[in-house]
């Protein structure tokens, strides 16, 4: 066997090995949480201010979208 048989030995298994994975990818989560987390951004804002009588919600809204952007973080840094 010669090296050009065996490097392209290898570039199949690499193939074979990232095709075998299910389930979005680490990017595909974090594209998903920044959205969110604008949307979630926007709606709170909107409801803070035009809401008087539910500033409190809007915070909640506000605060819910900052837990998505934290677990966004964590994804990007830990794995």
């Amino acid at each position: 066997m010669n090296r050009e048989e065996l490097e392209k030995l290898l570039e199949e298994a690499g193939n074979n090995a990232r095709s075998g994975n299910k389930g979005p990818s680490r990017e595909t989560v974090r594209k998903f949480l920044n959205v969110t987390f604008l949307l979630l951004a926007v709606a709170g804002l909107v409801i803070y201010f035009l809401v008087p009588d539910a500033r409190i919600t809007g915070l909640a809204v506000i605060g819910a979208g900052m837990f998505l952007k934290v677990i966004e973080f964590f994804i990007r840094f830990m794995f």
